[in-house]
């Protein structure tokens, strides 16, 4: 048999693999960019007629590289120089990878950014349907798990210029490459996850817990592979802070602005800060803030079906993202942070297997994407 035959049958084979999940993430992507896009049109055409003032018409004209998108499309075009240290808390891969596409005649630094996003939005969809198969073995289960990531009420920020879809895809590769022992991939993802965001660092978790369970029946060179696999995401974001120490002479200084007051925030007690909200969500008064707490209190008990169903990995990922997001000093942003967390959707897809009460969720999920869209276009919503 000839190698070209070879070639062929092999990639017939890959083909055959990967065709189920790059159709069941079609519908869900087309779906949701037309919910945003229209969320976007309408927030344009209501800043306009209805005067909505400067914020809300500096939003809407910003459309898809609005808010941190617009910090990632000056990192694209120009770098970190010039831009203040406040740049050095959006980690590189992003924009490095935004860059590659500037070669492309026209391209603009914010095209390629939303050309990256999206890329990496679809294929996450598609591995998040591998990853379900893996796990459950339920068809019906893994749609509904791209349809509720696709649909759920922040992912509007996965069609913008954000690092999340990067995130959620180096994230479900690493998880992927983890639980079927196959290490050498997860190190790429998890090293990728790393140089992505700061929240990257925690795949070194479920790296720990995957390959401790096999490491007695591991061979001594995937022992050393396995152990790669554990400090990939840990590298990645030491080799971007190590950059940092290079070139502003701080290696903590992206860490620091992240932590910043006018930001995330030092770390707080999740009690206080989940009590004001809830308070200010009982009384009315600060309902921009304030409806970060029914959020928390549904990712808590989310998290709680995720410890008692799925694997320990996943259990344990889910912990340490929400100790990280619910001990910042204010829950903004709160709802993007566990859109970037997966298994919340698998979760969810588990839970929902019922017709009716599947159709109520999607339907209000999609809703509450339209409208978060809207008032995220609109300067009313940090996303």
């Amino acid at each position: 048999m000839s190698s070209r035959t070879i070639n062929h049958r092999t990639a017939r084979a890959q083909w055959e693999v990967a065709s189920p999940a790059l159709r069941a993430a079609a519908l869900p992507f087309v779906a949701s960019r037309a919910i945003v896009l229209a969320a976007l049109g309408a927030a344009r055409f209501s800043a306009s007629v209805f005067k909505l003032g400067a914020i809300a018409r500096n939003a809407s004209h910003s459309g898809l590289l609005a808010w941190d998108a617009r910090w990632y499309e000056r990192i694209t075009a120009h770098g970190y120089a010039g831009l203040g240290n406040g740049a050095l808390r959006f980690f590189p891969l992003l924009p490095v990878l935004a860059r590659s596409f500037r070669a492309v005649p026209g391209m603009t630094a914010g095209l390629s950014l939303i050309i990256v996003a999206n890329i990496a939005s679809f294929a996450a969809f598609a591995v998040l349907y591998r990853l379900v198969m893996f796990e459950l073995g339920d068809e019906a289960c893994a749609r509904r798990a791209v349809w509720l990531l696709a649909l759920a009420p922040p992912a509007f920020v996965l069609v913008m210029g954000y690092a999340e879809s990067l995130l959620l895809l180096t994230s479900l590769v690493a998880f992927l490459g983890l639980r079927e022992r196959r290490y050498a991939l997860a190190i790429c993802a998890a090293f990728a996850a790393g140089l992505c965001r700061p929240v990257g660092m925690l795949l070194a978790i479920p790296a720990v817990i995957e390959v401790a369970a096999s490491w007695r029946l591991l061979p001594a060179r995937e022992r050393i592979v396995g152990a790669g696999a554990v400090l990939a995401a840990p590298a990645g974001a030491a080799a971007y802070l190590g950059w940092a120490q290079v070139t502003v002479g701080s290696f903590w200084l992206p860490l620091r602005e992240q932590l910043s007051r006018s930001r995330r925030g030092t770390i707080a007690d999740p009690f206080v800060t989940f009590a004001r909200d809830a308070r200010d969500l009982v009384h009315g008064t600060h309902l921009g803030t304030a409806e970060h707490a029914f959020w928390a209190v549904l990712l808590l008990l989310l998290a709680a079906f995720i410890i008692w169903k799925l694997p320990d990995a996943y259990g344990w990922y889910t912990v340490a993202v929400l100790a990280v997001v619910l001990t910042a000093s204010n829950l903004v942003s709160l709802e993007r942070y566990g859109l970037g967390c997966f298994p919340f959707v698998i979760a969810a897809a588990m839970l929902t297997k019922g017709r009716k009460t599947y159709r109520v969720v999607i339907g209000l999920s999609g809703s509450a994407l339209l409208a978060y869209a809207m008032l995220a276009f609109l300067g009313k919503y940090v996303p």
